[in-house]
């Protein structure tokens, strides 16, 4: 905020104020004076009560006046609105305090309605005159701060006429000093010419100037700082013109980095910082308290589809937020797997669950997760795709300083163009308050409840979602192998083995989540604040039959540890194209070396347990590029269900190698002898790996 419209405030709060307690008076000397009333006036009770008002009013402030840059600019009407909708604002506040406080017999209605009467009428008729009169008078005051030009004929011309066609209240011109010609005694847009470069040291005495504004148009930066220096002399003030920073069509702001003064660009007028942490605390708040209702709709779509389409409960999309970052928006599934087939069949490619979602706008509530993760906020502008990115105006885009909107305008206001709505988000934008996000979400709940949403699943989105499910289809496509080089073993007892193993997963895994879940809520911190980035990654390996299944693990490694030729040496890069493991690999962070030696890091595969991707005992779920070092023994390797720990994992860890072949010995040895006695042993012997660091790296 500048300091224009930051004085201008404090005025304008300080006839507010005043305003509300003249009114307050009036209302009770006419309420309780002049007219016949059942009950005596109560003098305590009404002070508390003037005093909630004021209260109420600061509050206000607050949440939707303490930016107001319109008030100079208004027209008379406007004013009139703008009063208006601030009484209603204090009103309400009121009606809330004696409400919640029980204390509504206390107070007379008709006293409250003459309040707001009296208020509007004296607010408006205030804020009218310190316009016309007060800001107008002051200007030509002793009190205004008096300016003396100096620059260029061309130069002081522009100047002049700018400040004079400005509302700036606060200075006055008083002369002015033209560089490149003789002209004392002339004038130059209505303002005389009272000295030139040659007599301003002596006439400037004469000159009864507050400051100097100085235009370096055409001058050498010496020349500029021998006059600014000149001028701190003879003790006035220098304010230095910019020509550069007159841009119309981007907001500026001088600011500082390190010990460099800058003037920095913006497509858009920022969102203060306080406000921004205001706007983030809110939601977070909102996020935390819908945060159950979204576990809920997950749990009951994830048993729907369960029974109907099985996979993926939910789907991402990329979206452009904030200042053109790109992100993965959440929402559930409501397509079926098979949905291509379906559409092929002229049948309904919906799932149940998601025809319900859909029905209920209820299929965006993940977006929730990208609220808490601040990608987006749930009030905003549109968080567009990329295609309507690059086709976006520069002023649209400009919008998107903020985190994008769950909802806002463009969702609440169909009937405007997109040029209206633009122009409402950038207001939104630049002058943001509570009161407003209020606004829209009333907006919204009240069409939501009387079934007039204005929300339609459009056809871009439709076919966006498709796409992903056919991406999710051939991710999930299972690798191709000779099965028949392997019979499987299926007798009784096998089964029953399989079947118990499958129990004992379950229940080991669900425990294991609920124990240890403060132990990964702050291995999750601590990467978070090692390096930044997210704390889990899932690798895609090769599951039971050829599946592909993504495997969870705390991130150990850096965020650019996908770069090999950067980060490896030849040796190293070799090491791994051999092994897929590396020696002191530099990749590894500090906290990520300690994860691995205690295999800390492989916590998160109790969701793949308790999922059935994995078992708690079985042979290392591995990559693609590994299934070459089985060769023709494959089929007998993916016959068994990948687990958290194996024979390999328990006895050998990394001194048995591929490069040797002890490693396909000893998971092929296991799947030869799986059995309970066996996956007894190795559960308690992985224990003692882990605490000796056998084999670990």
């Amino acid at each position: 905020m500048s300091n224009l419209k930051r004085y201008t405030l404090y005025l304008v709060n300080f006839v507010d104020i005043i305003s509300c307690i003249l009114s307050f008076m009036l209302a009770q000397k006419i309420r309780f004076s002049f007219v016949n009333t059942w009950k005596p006036m109560m003098g305590e009770v009404y002070q508390r009560l003037m005093l909630v008002a004021i209260i109420a009013y600061i509050i206000t402030n607050i949440m939707s006046l303490y930016n107001d840059e319109q008030y100079l600019k208004r027209s008379t009407t406007r004013e009139f609105i703008a009063s208006a909708k601030m009484i209603v604002y204090v009103v309400v506040l009121m009606q809330t305090y004696m409400f919640f406080t029980k204390a509504s017999e206390a107070y007379s209605r008709v006293f409250i309605a003459i309040f707001a009467g009296i208020f509007l009428i004296v607010d408006f008729a205030a804020r009218v005159l310190m316009k016309k009169i007060v800001f107008a008078r002051y200007q030509n005051s002793k009190y205004a701060e008096k300016i003396l030009i100096v620059g260029n004929y061309e130069a002081a011309d522009q100047v002049i006429h700018k400040i004079q066609s400005s509302v700036d209240w606060r200075f006055s011109l008083v002369g002015a000093v033209i560089t490149d010609r003789h002209a004392k005694g002339e004038s130059v847009s209505g303002i005389e010419i009272v000295s030139d470069p040659m007599h301003i040291q002596e006439d400037i005495l004469k000159i009864d100037a507050d400051s100097v504004m100085l235009l370096p148009v055409d001058m050498p930066s010496s020349t500029v700082s021998s006059w600014i220096r000149e001028f701190r002399r003879m003790g006035k003030p220098v304010h230095l013109y910019i020509d550069q920073y007159d841009t119309s069509d981007s907001y500026r702001k001088l600011d500082q980095i390190g010990d460099c003064a800058v003037i920095s660009y913006h497509m858009a007028m920022p969102m203060p910082k306080r406000q921004m942490l205001m706007k983030r605390l809110c939601d977070i708040l909102l996020g935390l308290l819908l945060l159950p209702v979204f576990i809920v709709v997950f749990v009951i779509t994830w048993i729907f589809d369960l029974f109907e389409s099985p996979g993926t409960v939910m789907i991402r999309r990329i979206r452009v937020g904030k200042n053109g970052h790109r992100f993965y928006q959440y929402r559930f599934r409501i397509y079926r797997l098979d949905a291509d087939e379906k559409i092929r069949a002229k049948k309904l490619p919906l799932t149940a669950i998601g025809t319900f979602l859909k029905v209920l706008h209820l299929d965006g509530l993940p977006e929730i997760l990208n609220v808490l993760s601040s990608e987006m906020s749930f009030f905003g502008p549109k968080a567009p795709s990329l295609p309507e990115f690059l086709k976006m105006s520069t002023k649209q885009r400009g919008n998107l300083s903020v985190p994008p909107g769950i909802v806002g305008y463009w969702s609440s206001e169909k009937s405007k163009s997109s040029s209206e709505i633009a122009a409402m988000d950038q207001e939104y934008v630049s002058d943001w308050n509570i009161v407003k996000d209020l606004s829209i979400f009333m907006t919204m709940f009240f069409r939501y409840i009387t079934l007039q949403s204005s929300r339609r699943f459009t056809r871009a989105e439709a076919e966006e979602e498709l796409a992903f499910i056919r991406d999710y289809n051939i991710e999930r496509m299972p690798m191709e192998y000779d099965r028949s080089a392997y019979t499987e073993k299926k007798t009784p007892s096998f089964m029953a083995y399989l079947g118990f193993k499958r129990l004992v997963d379950i229940i080991l895994s669900a425990a294991g989540i609920i124990i240890l879940s403060p132990v990964m809520l702050v291995i999750a911190m601590l990467v978070i604040a090692d390096d930044g980035g997210t704390p889990l990654y899932g690798h895609e390996r090769i599951g039971l039959h050829g599946k592909k299944i993504r495997v969870y693990k705390f991130r150990s490694m850096r965020m650019d540890a996908g770069d090999l030729e950067k980060l490896l040496t030849p040796e190293q890069l070799s090491q791994y194209q051999r092994e897929f493991k590396i020696d002191n690999d530099p990749r590894i962070l500090k906290l990520g070396r300690f994860l691995r030696k205690t295999s800390l890091d492989e916590l998160p595969q109790l969701f793949n347990i308790l999922g059935g991707s994995m078992s708690i005992i079985g042979p290392r779920p591995i990559v693609m590029e590994e299934t070459e070092k089985y060769g023709n023994m494959i089929a007998k390797f993916l016959s068994a269900k990948p687990g958290l720990t194996g024979y390999w994992q328990a006895y050998a860890r990394n001194n048995a190698t591929y490069e040797t072949g002890e490693r396909q010995k000893m998971e092929m040895y296991y799947i030869d002898h799986q059995n309970l006695w066996t996956d007894i042993k190795i559960f308690f012997k992985t224990f003692i790996s882990v605490f000796t660091k056998q084999g670990a790296q």
